[in-house]
């Protein structure tokens, strides 16, 4: 579990780089959508539309030594779901750190469901180690809230909206 001094120090690391993100739904609008969400809090964006794309896209940025610092996965997806993806994707990151429990090594990976399913997002916590989930429609203020409890956005970084 990351603690606030590591989790402060991991963001200002990104914050010079650039956060990385990793968006993965079959619906193209749903991706942009997503992506506009995130454009004023310094993500750069990486697509993919389903989960063969997104371990691919996964694994080459990780070779690369230029890894996500979050992907929002959905879970129902064709060819490879999302389920299945986010094991493939800790498998990746368990053999390169050897099975470290650090948790700052690790992607924060987010669940994104329209399933009414508590079963699904059991499976992605206690089976995927995923970092949470939003449920469709995506509201910002839960997406914010879940970057900032995953010390990917600083506290108070919400944006004022107008009145």
């Amino acid at each position: 579990m990351k603690n606030a001094a590591s989790g402060d120090k991991e963001r200002l690391q990104r914050e010079v780089r650039g956060m990385k993100s990793l968006i993965v739904d079959d619906s193209h609008l749903i991706r942009q959508l997503i992506m506009n969400m995130l454009k004023p809090y310094s993500f750069t964006f990486t697509e993919a539309a389903n989960g063969v794309e997104a371990v691919a896209r996964f694994k080459e940025a990780f070779d690369r030594g230029d890894p996500f610092d979050l992907v929002l996965m959905d879970i129902a997806m064709p060819e490879m779901d999302g389920q299945q993806a986010l094991k493939e994707i800790r498998i990746i990151e368990k053999r390169a750190y050897k099975a470290s429990l650090s948790a700052e090594k690790y992607a924060c990976i987010i669940m994104v469901t329209g399933l009414e399913d508590p079963a699904s997002l059991m499976e992605a916590f206690s089976k995927g180690r995923c970092n949470g989930y939003l449920t469709k429609p995506i509201v910002l203020d839960e997406l914010l809230e879940k970057l900032e409890r995953n010390h990917l956005l600083a506290p108070g970084t919400f944006p004022v909206r107008p009145g």
